[in-house]
């Protein structure tokens, strides 16, 4: 069973390294976007902020990362 969906708190998944390899490997410009820290103090999910993350990367893009992220046991 996966540790990680996108319904899991940004909070919680930028504790764990693996995250922030896939972070750092598909999207590590998104550690500086000005909605970050409100995010991470309002309790956001990946699922929350998918009208911002749309925008931003292809639906590729978050497809991989999804993928990526449910690996992770």
């Amino acid at each position: 069973m996966s540790k990680y969906s996108f319904d899991t708190k940004f909070s919680v998944l930028m504790k764990d390294p693996q995250v922030m390899e896939i972070v750092n490997d598909l999207c590590p410009e998104i550690m500086n976007h000005p909605m970050k820290n409100l995010a991470l103090t309002m309790g956001f999910t990946p699922n929350m902020g998918m009208v911002v993350l749309s925008k931003i990367y292809s639906k590729e893009k978050i497809e991989e990362f999804r993928q990526r992220l449910e690996a992770i046991e």
